[in-house]
């Protein structure tokens, strides 16, 4: 896995995170399973906003995965350091879902 892009930023009304790497170790016939796994993920709270792609690169033979939080800006006294902690650490825990799926579809830690 080569994270290839992480980035945060901050819009009129948002923070927003994305994140983009690619997988060499999966298999084509494995994203889908891989998918129907790890959908669960964006389908937690309403906030933060969470959405991840992925499609299998038969040209470069490897998955392509975009991941996608995004916060509303509060109108509270929260720190913007601690906004983008947290937009940041979602962005983690998606690597952290998805290396725990690759470990259980392949029986192997990487």
């Amino acid at each position: 896995m080569i994270v290839e892009k992480i980035e945060i930023k901050k819009y009129e009304s948002s923070l927003n995170g994305e994140l983009r790497f690619v997988d060499a170790e999966m298999s084509k016939d494995d994203c889908e399973e891989m998918i129907s796994r790890l959908v669960s993920w964006k389908l937690g709270r309403l906030t933060p906003t969470r959405h991840f792609e992925m499609v299998y690169s038969n040209e470069k033979k490897e998955a392509e995965i975009d991941v996608y939080v995004s916060v509303p800006l509060p109108e509270s006294s929260k720190s913007p350091v601690d906004i983008v902690k947290y937009v940041f650490n979602k962005l983690i825990e998606f690597l952290d879902l998805y290396e725990k799926v690759f470990e259980d579809i392949y029986g192997i830690k990487r």
